[in-house]
């Protein structure tokens, strides 16, 4: 069903008033909206066939009373499906410029969307409310009545009312500068009045308010004239500095790279303690978790990489996104493929010596590469127009895939080339919407390259190519598929060759392709696509894989090419495109390497090898694989030892934990008396963990007593209120394997109160796939308790209801069984999640009897 509204009605500007915000119980809010239309000749909402009518977005509100044009509302009519609140007058409203004002009262939610209230602990010990909104992508109509669209660009202004709470600092902030306050008295409880200032023409879901209290933490730019504030949970001030360091530099290089000045007079970010989504990019006041905000001196490396790129994402959206907006949701990768990408553009900036382009290639292209190899993924640009088909494409392939797509553009244009593309198209759709062909158009125009007919088939079509190299240099593409089944389409591929030429691999390039190859066949070995930057896999020939497990070792090809080939040959090995022993045979060689300086090479190896072990654990070969897995890491385990050296590359700490984790899925021994050691020692009152390590620590320990380790790491997870510590506890004790003790570290996750409904994902991601047994458990609850779970978990359900139904046993029986369920009981938002569920299941299973034998053969 479609949500969309037809556009006989336009409006201009929001005058949004909220008279009362209660944060007590029953938690309600009072509003009053005015909205400048202007109103077609063709009439109100013709599409609907009554010319008296007006129907715009509302949901989860109650609208008491409407007026527009001098007549009052006759009737207000609400759809639940459709999200919408029709109001009907007596004559039809003339066509023109007119205000509508709507009065409406609705209730703060705990389900973070819309407008609704999250808790925090004040420095009283005190446990206090605080209000937020979170609108992306269609819940500002929970908040106010609009036309909840993106293309319905308008300005917004707003005025709040707050109770002054004694002994509390409350303030309200929203996406502009306060211009007034003013405070009264009302039957003997003081408020405060907020009028703020009035927005530039932006989407409804760009809209913010947040009132609770906060310590603030801020910094002037004398190059943007913009002050950056950082608003974090009273006593944690001190932890915003890193964040808003960040944001401050981020925010001055990317008003130059855009070519475009800040649009805003202020750049908030604001830490929430209830909040689903990593952050938001409100304009001018964005909210973010405040585990991606948040820093102290145990934060690890990889943490502060996270809370920089999150940061730096955010504030790219300022103009990507927030100046210039898609015009509607099937082109969201505009926004967030963009974003994604230039917060790695941002990041290499300001910390370089983080070789961040390194992680970009081993966490965000490999990332998408494995959705996209899929039957269940979809194209970039897919048709949606329901809020859960909507919801359903905020994944890997709008973020990940298309971030991938856009350094592959911009590398086959030239970098500069392609920001001076940019800028052009940023400057022709500033306060404006825009469609994935005019930001194709304004690349080619600026590049003079047909960067359309390149780029349409790549967001127009499911998946990516694989490219068959053969031994005499002949090749073939089809569309990869992690089943190694025979795939459908067509992509030009612009192939990098080590030597720097480029050339676009289609019907018309592909003599000249082949003839470079042939060039190359006499050298000891060749890649191509190095730098990894098309968005494809490339299958050589046996002999050619030989050859290239050969130069595995460190100095023969770039950290990115060593890299790109560990993720290619164990890809096509898993679907089955070579054999599964190619791959293994590929990385023998680092049984025999030590190397301090390709953290991203280490952990790439280490996820691969884990992954395999945890497929063949049960397997009559599996003491002989864990020799082989063993012999890889321990060279290298030896040569980095636990404890952090003085003066050494901070990345170090990230591959320590990369290697200890892969002997640690091997039983290795002595990892797993060292693990103990450390983690009775802090038990006992001694130094913490270093930071990387924690969760590897944490797990190891559990795993040699269950219940005497489970019982410490809850009352750790009692004791910290810091977002990364929580994380890691959570993670590890959801990998229980006692029955007993994985159903009371369930009941404890979903029921307790003590995991934030928005933390859910952590416990669930262990819990449902600890083992086969636990994980079959975990589907049964989920069956049993499936309407409990959807009330409490509501905003969360993609998450919720893929984590319990994945894993387990059965292959095709459990997806039936799956597949049987959700016919009777609505998957809703949840249904692409559980989809490549099932589809992972199946891979999975199908991908050990397939190799079962090969394998058996090889470890003889």
């Amino acid at each position: 069903m479609s949500c969309r509204l037809p556009s006989t009605v336009i409006p201009r500007a929001y005058r949004l008033n909220y008279t009362t915000i209660s944060l007590t119980a029953p938690f309600k809010f009072d509003g009053v909206i005015q909205i400048d239309v202007e109103v077609a000749d063709a009439g109100i909402n013709a599409a609907e066939g009554n010319p008296n009518s007006l129907t715009l977005h509302c949901l989860d509100l109650a609208v008491t009373k409407a007026k527009c044009a001098g007549q009052d509302a006759t009737s207000l009519t609400m759809s639940i499906d459709a999200e919408t609140v029709t109001i009907t007058f007596p004559k039809k409203i003339p066509s023109g410029s007119h205000t509508l004002t709507v009065h409406f009262t609705g209730t703060l939610n705990d389900q973070m969307r819309g407008l609704y209230r999250s808790s925090y602990t004040n420095l009283k010990g005190e446990e206090k409310v605080m209000a937020c909104t979170q609108f992306e992508a269609t819940d500002a109509r929970r908040a106010f009545p609009c036309w909840d669209e993106p293309s319905f660009k308008a300005t917004f202004q707003l005025i709040c009312t707050i109770p002054l709470i004694d002994g509390s600092n409350m303030v309200a902030i929203s996406n502009t500068p306060v211009l007034e306050t003013q405070e009264f008295i009302k039957d003997g409880e003081r408020f405060k009045t907020y009028t703020f200032g009035e927005t530039p023409k932006m989407s409804t879901y760009l809209a913010a308010l947040v009132v609770g209290e906060f310590d603030v933490v801020s910094m002037y730019s004398e190059k943007t004239k913009i002050q950056t504030s950082v608003y974090t949970m009273p006593g944690k001030g001190k932890q915003g500095k890193f964040c808003l360091e960040t944001a401050s530099k981020a925010l001055d290089f990317l008003e130059e790279t855009y070519g475009i000045k800040y649009p805003l007079p202020k750049s908030d970010l604001l830490a929430i303690p209830d909040f689903a989504s990593g952050a938001m990019e409100n304009w001018g006041c964005v909210t973010y978790r405040e585990a991606k905000i948040l820093t102290d001196v145990g934060t690890s490396l990889t943490m502060k990489k996270g809370i920089a790129r999150t940061v730096c994402h955010e504030l790219a959206h300022q103009w990507f996104g927030n100046l210039t907006t898609m015009e509607w949701w099937n082109a969201l990768f505009l926004n967030e493929g963009f974003a994604r990408f230039m917060e790695f553009i941002s990041v290499n900036h300001l910390f370089p010596e983080w070789n961040i382009w390194n992680e970009f290639v081993q966490s965000v292209y490999t990332l998408a590469l494995g959705l996209d190899a899929m039957k269940t993924s979809h194209p970039i640009e897919c048709t949606v127009n329901h809020p859960d088909e909507i919801n359903s494409i905020f994944d890997a392939i709008s973020y990940a895939k298309g971030a991938s797509l856009l350094r592959m553009v911009s590398n086959y244009l030239g970098d500069d080339v392609f920001i001076g593309g940019i800028q052009a198209y940023l400057t022709k759709f500033s306060y404006d919407n825009a469609k994935s062909g005019d930001l194709w158009s304004a690349l080619g125009e600026f590049s003079g390259k047909d960067v359309p007919g390149m780029m349409v088939p790549w967001t127009s079509q499911t998946g990516f190519p694989v490219i068959h190299i053969s031994d005499d240099g002949s090749t073939s593409t089809e569309r990869f598929l992690a089943s190694g089944e025979k795939g459908e389409g067509s992509w030009p591929c612009p192939i990098v060759f080590q030597d720097g030429e480029k050339i676009i691999l289609d019907d018309c390039n592909k003599s000249a392709v082949e003839n470079k190859i042939k060039t190359l066949l006499t050298d000891s070995f060749f890649k191509i696509n190095a730098g990894q930057y098309g968005f494809f896999r490339v299958n050589y020939s046996v002999k050619q894989w030989e050859k290239l497990a050969d130069v595995m070792v460190p100095g023969k090809l770039s950290t990115i090419d060593r890299l790109g080939l560990i993720s290619d040959c164990f890809a096509l090995g898993k679907a089955g495109y070579i054999p599964v022993t190619v791959p293994l045979n590929l990385v023998k060689s680092f049984g025999d390497i030590a190397e301090l300086d390709e953290y991203v090479i280490w952990q790439e190896l280490s996820e691969q090898m884990r992954g395999l072990a945890s497929l063949y654990k049960d397997e009559p070969f599996f003491p002989k694989f864990q020799k082989l897995m063993a012999g890889m890491f321990s060279k290298q385990a030896e040569l980095l030892g636990w404890e952090k050296k003085e003066g050494e590359n901070e990345n170090l700490g990230s591959m320590r934990a990369a290697v200890f984790a892969a002997l640690g899925a091997v039983d290795d021994a002595g990892t797993a008396q060292t693990a103990q050691k450390l983690f009775n020692e802090y038990a006992a009152g001694g130094d913490a963990v270093q930071a990387d390590l924690r969760q590897i620590v944490y797990k190891l320990a559990l795993k040699q007593d269950e219940e005497g380790v489970m019982r410490v790491l809850m009352d750790l997870y009692r004791r910290t209120d810091f977002p990364e510590e929580q994380r890691n506890l959570m993670l590890t004790l959801g990998q229980v394997q006692n029955a007993g003790l994985h159903a009371e570290v369930r009941e404890w996750a979903l029921w307790s109160g003590e995991v934030r409904i928005q933390d859910i994902t952590y416990p669930l991601s262990t819990l449902g796939s600890s083992n086969q047994a636990n994980s079959d458990s975990a589907w049964k609850y989920f069956q049993n308790n499936y309407d409990k779970l959807l009330s409490r978990f509501n905003n969360m359900w993609p998450a919720v209801a893929a984590m319990m139904s994945r894993g387990g046993s059965g292959g095709q029986q459990k997806v039936d069984e799956i597949n049987a369920f959700f016919k009777v009981k609505p998957v809703g938002s949840a249904k692409r999640r559980v989809e490549q569920g099932c589809e992972a299941l199946l891979l999975r299973f199908g991908r050990l009897e397939r190799d079962r034998k090969v394998l058996e053969k090889y470890f003889l």
